[in-house]
């Protein structure tokens, strides 16, 4: 596979005030890719730190959605933790002509978590 395109969109920790995350899911980013094309390969790339704010164990969803924030979910998953957390996936995707934003989401039911920093990045390879 060949490098077409690459973009990460971030929030480093420190570049913001840490944030409660409630039960209404909220956007934390997005990226747009360009000249995907049939046969290619998306890959997006999550990576957040959060922590619990109260005694309970923490939780938090994590959403990668394409077209529109509210648009079709590509990838889910429930990360939990103690006291402190980092999330890291890696999501790959069979590319065609139509694919070109992509948002990263999340809720915690409970509002058990406190998001600290988040990035997504998206990469777009052709086949070789």
């Amino acid at each position: 596979m060949i490098l077409k395109y690459r973009t990460r969109q971030e929030a480093p920790a420190g570049s913001f005030d840490s944030f409660m995350i409630g039960a209404d899911e909220i956007v934390l980013t997005s990226v747009t890719l360009e000249g995907i094309a049939d046969g290619d390969q998306v890959v997006l790339g999550i990576d957040a730190t959060w922590l619990k704010p109260l005694c309970d164990l923490g939780e938090l969803e994590f959403f990668v959605k394409k077209d529109a924030p509210d648009g079709p979910v590509v990838y889910w998953t429930l990360e939990t933790c103690f006291a402190k957390a980092r999330t890291r996936e890696n999501v790959t995707l069979a590319g065609n002509a139509g694919m070109r934003h992509f948002y990263l989401t999340v809720k915690s039911k409970e509002e058990k978590a406190r998001i600290v920093s988040y990035a997504l990045e998206g990469s777009v390879f052709a086949p070789a």
